[in-house]
């Protein structure tokens, strides 16, 4: 079953919670690139600060451009925190709670297949857009040292998939959590697994230029016959991960681009959308379906910040700085919904209505009570142990380096 969660993870450094979310007051209007060298989040929403300089090993590949002194106009879309990418990420992990309460009613014939055929119409821009908004704070991730890195991800990202790996195995998943394929696969937690392979790439690969590595990462799945299912997929929109670290810098550039063009976009990738709601090799998995989703993906980036802001943008705003609530507990919610009403055998129409309105106000639910429940979505002492490796980090780089005394036999081996 294909998911489209990014989750985003506000995970960076374990300094907050990612793929958690906390609180946030307004901070002066910045550009995109100050947004992801200053204050940024995950698809997560952890907020973390971005040093200045990056480390020499990131500054020259992956620092994205600052260009403070061109700003964006269009109705303001450089707004406080920029709220666009919360916007974005909320609006994408919906659209994933209203895709699976559509497809989980079809496995006891209770589907309804017009409802089914809308969501293809977003199949090549969710899952890409959600995996690209990662992509372009992987570049700050990068800028920490090592040790907080991989913290960071453990403690957001890890944590909370083997918690709901458990969870939903024990008590959702028909054939109890010891089967092996169960944990292979991820089941419905594919994309978290698909992150943490991505974030793992990158500590390996950092010196190379992003760009190659979504090239080679595209050119792989659509070239050679990988298999199905996690490695599929992690390759695919793993493309679409590093292709965000790429592009982050150009950013504020792509935002004053010309309208004309951004229809141009928009209408060839209304086109192709559409052919592909019967057609799998348009939505995912081809260099076709990449292109569409790249045309997909610039026009909404571009609109994003232009959006007019009122309770609609905050209410998704809100959904996407705690995207990672919404996509571990959305599924078992929508399953133990389309069970009930299975066994009461409700008319097709009745049972994806009430699996998609009582899904989302549940899941929804789950989000509200998240300052409750924060075990389930990062490590319980993330920000204890976050501090300790900063700290020694702040020591080493500060300690001066030993100088050995001249005639002094260096104790090798003791």
């Amino acid at each position: 079953m294909s998911m489209v969660v990014t989750l985003g993870p506000r995970q960076d450094g374990g300094k907050g919670t990612d793929a958690a979310a906390v609180p946030r007051g307004r901070a002066p209007a910045r550009t995109v690139d100050q947004h992801v060298q200053g204050t940024s989040r995950i698809w997560t929403g952890r907020t973390g600060t971005l040093p200045a300089v990056l480390p020499p090993r990131t500054r020259n590949l992956h620092t994205p451009m600052s260009t403070p002194s061109s700003p964006i106009t269009a109705q303001s879309p450089a707004s406080s925190r920029m709220q666009w990418m919360d916007l974005l990420r909320g609006m994408a992990v919906i659209l994933v709670v209203i895709l699976h309460a559509a497809s989980i009613p079809t496995s006891t014939g209770s589907g309804i297949r017009e409802w089914i055929l809308t969501n293809r119409y977003l199949e090549p821009f969710r899952m890409p857009l959600l995996m690209f908004l990662s992509g372009m704070l992987l570049p700050r991730s990068l800028a920490k040292p090592l040790p907080q890195y991989l913290w960071g991800k453990y403690a957001a990202i890890v944590w909370p998939a083997a918690v709901w790996m458990v969870l939903y195995g024990v008590f959702v998943y028909r054939n109890g959590p010891f089967e092996l394929s169960y944990w292979i696969t991820g089941d419905y937690l594919w994309f978290l697994l698909a992150l943490i392979i991505c974030y793992t790439l990158a500590a390996l690969l950092q010196k190379l230029p992003f760009l190659l590595v979504s090239a080679a990462m595209m050119a792989a799945v659509v070239l050679v016959e990988v298999p199905s299912g996690l490695p599929h997929k992690t390759l695919y929109y793993g493309a679409f991960f590093f292709l965000g670290a790429w592009a982050c810098r150009y950013m504020d550039r792509w935002l004053r681009a010309p309208w004309m063009l951004v229809v141009a976009m928009a209408v060839v990738a209304a086109v192709f959308s559409h052919l592909g709601r019967e057609d799998l090799a348009l939505r995912m998995g081809t260099w076709q379906a990449a292109g569409i989703s790249l045309l997909g993906l610039g026009v909404i980036l571009w609109l994003a910040p232009r959006l007019p802001r009122g309770m609609i943008s905050a209410f998704f705003e809100w959904a996407g700085r705690s995207s990672i609530v919404v996509y571990v507990a959305h599924f078992p919610i929508l399953v133990v919904i389309h069970r009930v009403l299975a066994r009461m055998e409700v008319a097709p129409i009745w049972h994806v209505g009430i699996t998609t309105v009582l899904g989302l106000a549940l899941t929804l639910l789950m989000v509200w009570l998240r300052p409750w429940t924060t075990w389930l979505y990062v490590y319980p002492r993330q920000k204890q142990v976050a501090t300790r490796l900063k700290e020694r980090a702040a020591r080493q780089k500060s300690a001066p380096a030993a100088t050995p005394t001249p005639g002094a036999t260096p104790d090798v081996g003791r």
